[in-house]
């Protein structure tokens, strides 16, 4: 049985709408698993589910 790889791609974060931040580490982009989909606690207005990105399945610092 092979595990699926999940695939990311870079989105604009939208605490500082690709500005660069503490929560992108100051890139103005965060990887996100495919296809990217706002987070479901906050819609993308950022929170603490979503590490203030607004984005689910974050790869970064907590993975």
């Amino acid at each position: 049985m092979t595990e699926e790889e999940t695939v990311y791609g870079e989105e604009v974060c939208c605490h500082c709408g690709g500005l660069g931040c503490r929560y992108c580490d100051g890139k103005g982009t965060v990887l996100v698993a495919q296809p990217a989909k706002k987070c479901r606690h906050c819609g993308g207005e950022c929170c603490i589910y979503c590490g203030y990105t607004g984005w689910e399945s974050v790869k970064g610092k907590y993975d």
